[in-house]
């Protein structure tokens, strides 16, 4: 054997020495920890770094931390407590979070899904790429959405939110503070709260809603809403909404969109309705009664035996 082989396989055996030490590490709570295929690890105690890949899962709660985390593949990060500082999701991998903390900013990349319903992001969520976001309650100081990413924002609360780089923003619920759009992203705003409004270059922001009202330099032309200032209306709920568009250049679109009742839908039509309108009611009363009596038995003497 050759300097060359032999340096190859110390290298080789160092490697297997390293991955057989971390197993048995991050099963017992201690050190970083690697998972593999459908491995899985509940961390209660402090890791500097966790790498999860394939399948595996880990999940973060009371009383445990780790600094940077790292989620590849289809493999799934679960926080129901204790704290991140550094979370990156990658591939197609999947971050639930509830409860705790992630002190510093989120990276959500490539085709991952961030379900945020609570807990706090002190550092800033960010969607890139083709991420998906689904946030419906917590608090997020900053929430950047770029590159076709897609953010569903129900509920919880963020201070600032920007689009940009062709992403999606729906707003159906919540609050936000400050929402600034850019580039060819687009913001759909349908419930919640949102206090003030920034529209700039090729960016559409569209309120769905009724009962439109302007106040200031805002002028509602048709569905275009032009210049800034005071917007207000109703959600389709009735519940009342203002906010303050401070930037609205010709450039950018904003739109105040009419959105008028459901249509009523007949699942299933009611034995006696003679009308079919999907309800028994006096038209149904006068369609039977309009009949009454009617016979045509033969001979006609049987109809009153």
């Amino acid at each position: 054997m050759n300097k060359q082989n032999s340096l190859i396989t110390r290298y080789c055996l160092a490697v297997v020495a390293i991955v057989a030490l971390l197993g048995p590490l991050a099963q017992n709570g201690r050190g970083d920890f690697v998972l593999w295929y459908d491995e899985q690890i509940t961390v209660n105690s402090h890791h500097n770094q966790g790498i999860l890949y394939d399948t595996s899962r880990a999940f973060i709660v009371s009383g445990g931390s780790v600094h940077n985390l790292y989620a590849y593949n289809y493999s799934d990060v679960n926080i129901s407590g204790g704290s991140v500082d550094y979370l990156y999701p990658y591939d197609s991998s999947t971050v639930n979070f509830s409860s705790g903390s992630i002190t510093k900013p989120l990276y959500a990349y490539d085709s991952s899904t961030v379900n945020f319903s609570g807990g706090n992001v002190n550092g800033g969520l960010s969607a890139c790429d083709s991420s998906t976001v689904n946030f419906s309650g917590g608090y997020v100081s900053g929430l950047y959405s770029s590159g076709s990413s897609v953010v569903d924002f129900s509920g919880g609360s963020v201070d600032y939110l920007q689009a940009s780089i062709s992403s999606v923003v729906d707003i159906s619920g919540g609050s936000v503070s400050n929402i600034e759009a850019y580039d060819s992203s687009t913001a759909n705003i349908s419930g919640g709260s949102v206090s003030n409004l920034k529209a700039y270059n090729s960016s559409t922001i569209i309120f769905h809603g009724r009962g439109f009202r302007a106040s200031g330099s805002l002028v509602l032309d048709g569905e275009r809403v032009l210049g800034t200032g005071i917007l207000s209306g109703e959600w389709m709920d009735g519940t009342r909404w203002v906010v303050n568009i401070a930037q609205n250049p010709s450039t950018a679109t904003i739109l105040a969109i009419l959105n008028s009742e459901p249509k009523p839908v007949c699942v299933k039509h009611p034995r006696m309705d003679f009308s079919g309108d999907c309800k028994v009611d006096f038209a149904d009363f006068a369609i039977m009664a309009s009949s009454w009596l009617e016979c045509n038995l033969v001979p006609q003497s049987a109809c009153w035996e």
